[in-house]
């Protein structure tokens, strides 16, 4: 039931085959990835929707002049969090680079959309009839999939859930400075 271990580069053969659960955990494991990056994008998507319904009514308000410095406060605030909300659900586009190597990850749409219809069902029918490539296929994707959601997804809703919270609180605390002073 255990795999051999094999080294960087190395082919598999009959007597280091991945055991017929490989293709269950790498399922899993892909699901559980896209679980992630959705509730993610919903994450970012309400915090959206939220800070810029308080921006609104931040700019109605200051319109009237009342409570200035703590609703300022909080504009800012929510529309910093909006942002980073923004950069989190944000797709990156870049341009194709033409040429597609064998270290490139075919699974992903960025890269296949480079090569012709016949050039992508070619490379794939390729991939799927050699098992060796085909798991590492999967591995490398799962993780570049992995790496968008560490380094960008959560990284970019990290700070605009902090900012938001900061925003509140520093808008809480300009309005009790604002009514203990009494300015206005």
């Amino acid at each position: 039931m255990t795999v051999a271990k094999k080294g960087e580069g190395e082919k598999m053969d009959a007597t280091n085959v991945p055991v017929p659960n490989a293709i269950h955990l790498l399922r899993t494991a892909v699901q559980t990835n896209m679980q992630l990056s959705q509730m993610a994008d919903q994450k970012a998507n309400m915090l959206i929707g939220a800070s810029m319904v308080i921006f609104t009514l931040c700019v109605a308000q200051l319109r009237s002049g009342a409570l200035v410095w703590p609703v300022a406060v909080l504009a800012v605030g929510v529309f910093l969090a909006a942002t980073c909300a923004i950069m989190a659900v944000l797709p990156s586009v870049s341009r194709s680079r033409g040429e597609v190597g064998a270290g490139d990850n075919l699974l992903f749409f960025g890269i296949f959309t480079s090569l012709s219809e016949a050039e992508f069902s070619d490379r794939m029918m390729a991939l799927v009839l050699d098992d060796d490539a085909l798991c590492r296929a999967m591995l490398r994707d799962m993780y570049q999939n992995g790496q968008v959601l560490q380094r960008r997804k959560y990284r970019w809703l990290g700070h605009a859930y902090r900012l938001f919270l900061t925003g509140v609180v520093a808008s809480f605390i300009a309005l009790v400075v604002d009514l203990g002073l009494g300015w206005r």
